[in-house]
């Protein structure tokens, strides 16, 4: 079946469907109605269905432009969301790995050699104390434990320094609270308080056990020997 012959079967359809319309009851009665009304009415009624038909036509392409803009924008959405979820994940593989915290001994014995070294007199050292986790943005079974320094007579500069210096002890010591007065005697110098908060950080999984290799047995992958 050529063009022509599909021309020809679309033009006899179209002419078959048009007489059944013009036979049916709805098209006379509309047909009545049309020529009953005066002639501004019948030419608002032909620009209303060329409207109609219009934007029946129009809507289609319409339609699928709005449903192609969703899918692209959800595509969109989704692409941003992997991109964020891949940059988050390289940013947790680039994190190192923070050591575990000294025990609580270890870190007042490091803290006395800082105490010593700085060239503070018996006076100035008010004593350290282990004390119970009392803070809220570090939950207790996150600790090992908290360490409170108190030293009397520093400058800013004695107090600045012993802060940076506690805070360097280790990677799970961090400097939780820092408190300075007056001293009662010479406003020139602060008593100084630190809480050291230790982390408790979960030790690193152990690599699995290679299971023992019999002996005489060989790998069934290895390629087997030349024979001469």
């Amino acid at each position: 079946m050529n063009l022509d012959d599909l021309k020809d079967r679309f033009i006899s359809d179209a002419r078959q469907t048009w007489e059944r319309i013009q036979d049916s009851a709805a098209y006379n009665q509309l047909r009545d109605r049309y020529e009953n009304m005066t002639p501004v009415m019948q030419k608002l009624t032909v620009v209303g269905v060329v409207a109609l038909i219009a934007f029946m036509i129009l809507s289609i392409p319409y339609g699928a432009f709005n449903e192609s803009r969703t899918y692209v924008e959800e595509f969109e959405s989704k692409r941003m969301t992997i991109r964020e979820l891949l940059k988050v994940s390289r940013e947790s593989a680039d994190v190192p790995q923070i050591p575990q915290a000294p025990s609580m001994d270890m870190i007042r014995n490091n803290i006395q050699n800082q105490l010593t070294a700085a060239n503070l007199l018996p006076e100035q050292m008010k004593g350290t104390e282990v004390l119970t986790n009392d803070s809220k943005i570090v939950p207790q079974n996150l600790t090992e434990g908290m360490l409170q320094v108190s030293l009397a007579k520093l400058n800013i500069r004695q107090a600045l320094d012993l802060g940076h210096q506690f805070q360097s002890i280790n990677a799970s010591v961090k400097l939780k609270d820092m408190a300075m007065t007056a001293n009662a005697e010479d406003s020139r110098y602060f008593d100084v308080t630190y809480k050291l908060i230790a982390l408790a950080v979960p030790a690193p999984p152990e690599p699995p056990a290679e299971a023992p290799t019999r002996p005489g047995s060989r790998n069934r992958n290895a390629p087997p020997a030349n024979e001469e």
